[in-house]
């Protein structure tokens, strides 16, 4: 197994500049991303810097037509099968259908479902059409600050689909409180109504609920209460842990899916049977986010602060989402991904549509064969974030689609050679070169 070198550039950075320039930096660094414009008591997003989405409002969507794709190559979810026919009529896929309006040449080429980015951050209508035009068909927002503003993005015809967190649940004075300037009562007491904070999240439309276990987070009791409540409605949770001390609580509370991994440790064999021990819980662990944070310290240490990058490396990362891909445990595909939102600051991108095709490279270089990386964010996160509408290509299933000109199963660096992209049967007409793209130009 061929892990990446250890880099120094963190200990670098540190090393020629002392504590109180760190420090000043962290007053910049936070006044600025983390100051919100208040519309009517609601804060807005931290990274939203483009509000009233006019390209949502303005932009033409093509009419669905009823399309045959012939001579088709067709994942199975693990092969490429015999090439075929695949028929979309409406926003589904058919076995037949009459007055076909549309044919389209499959000869040579691969269709694949519809990939999916189970963790990301995005703002306004553009960002959709990044991940759309990266054959992103759906996307999975981990965190709403103004639930009016992200409403916008829900049920978009011909661009990515959004299902959202609503406002997370956070310790009053931990860092996801303080960075995210949150009114006193949207931040979690030791007395706070537990059930009156879930009701709330899903009483704004949100489709699963987020826990952020950190320093001076909601205690492990309240996060075993926040589970049982969400699970009593019949939803999920997600559980926000970037640090070893953290990881463990989150495994403990009994929630669904944890977000992220941690390098300040090392997973053992205790920790794996203990997860397993969980047997619907499953791991999004972002590391394309962590191979950028790592090649820009600035961007660590603002999204995760010193703890969980000193003396530490990607390759620490990789080791430990290798740990638990060897045993078994379910691995998401997700990016944390905020597009150019921190780049006037750290010089860093995390752009929406590329970096989860990245995030498929790091699977691979962690020990997944390209089909399992496919799977990553198909079927698994389908079946694991419980849209089974989509994720496989079947009849009656949902038109999300991908075309692409060459075969992933021998690279996967060919999934972002897209030809064609269908959302929920509507052709987005605007696919990027993706095979002009290179993960490298992200950390260059």
């Amino acid at each position: 197994m061929h892990f990446l070198s250890r880099s120094d550039s963190l200990d670098l950075w540190l090393e020629t500049k002392n504590m109180r320039e760190a420090h000043t930096f962290l007053i910049f660094a936070t006044s600025i991303t983390f100051s919100y414009v208040c519309a009517d008591g609601i804060p807005q997003s931290p990274f939203t810097y483009e509000q009233q989405q006019p390209s949502c409002m303005n932009r033409i969507v093509p009419p669905r037509t009823t399309t045959t794709i012939t001579n088709v190559s067709v994942f199975d979810g693990y092969n490429f099968l015999p090439p075929q026919i695949v028929t979309i009529e409406g926003d589904a896929i058919t076995d037949f259908a009459f007055n076909v309006e549309n044919i389209v040449d499959g000869t040579d080429k691969f269709l694949i479902p519809g990939l999916m980015d189970s963790h990301t951050h995005p703002d306004t209508c553009d960002d959709l059409k990044s991940f759309a035009s990266y054959g992103i068909t759906t996307a999975f927002q981990m965190a709403c600050y103004d639930y009016a503003q992200c409403d916008i993005l829900r049920n978009q015809e011909g661009v990515t689909d959004i299902m959202r967190a609503g406002i997370p649940a956070v310790g009053r004075h931990s860092a996801h409180s303080r960075q995210a300037k949150l009114f006193t009562s949207q931040s979690l007491y030791l007395d706070s109504d537990i059930t009156a904070a879930v009701n709330n999240a899903f009483s704004n439309g949100s489709d699963f609920y987020k826990i952020v276990a950190e320093k001076n987070g909601p205690t492990l009791e309240q996060q075993k209460e926040l589970v049982e409540r969400v699970h009593a409605l019949g939803r999920q949770t997600v559980t926000h842990a970037s640090h070893l001390e953290y990881y463990l609580q989150a495994i403990e509370s009994g929630t669904d899916s944890i977000q992220h991994v941690f390098a300040d440790g090392e997973i053992d064999a205790s920790m794996i049977a203990k997860i397993k021990a969980r047997e619907n819980l499953f791991v999004t662990p972002t590391m394309e986010m962590f191979r950028i944070a790592y090649a820009y310290p600035r961007l660590a240490f603002i999204l995760r602060g010193w703890k969980g990058f000193v003396k530490t490396s990607f390759a620490d990362i990789q080791k430990n989402v290798h740990k638990m891909f060897m045993a078994g445990i379910p691995l998401l595909a997700g990016t944390d991904s905020i597009g150019n939102a921190l780049r006037f600051l750290t010089g860093a991108s995390l752009p929406f549509g590329p970096t989860l095709h990245c995030e498929l490279e790091n699977f691979v270089d962690i020990g997944m064969t390209p089909a399992e990386a496919i799977r990553s964010a198909t079927v698994v996160p389908a079946a694991r974030h419980r849209v089974r509408d989509r994720g496989v290509i079947l009849p009656g299933m949902r038109a999300d689609l991908v075309l692409l000109n060459s075969n992933p199963l021998l690279n996967i660096s060919n999934a972002r050679d897209i030809a064609r992209v269908w959302i929920a049967g509507v052709e987005y007409l605007d696919v990027a070169d993706g095979a002009k793209f290179s993960c490298s130009s992200l950390i260059d």
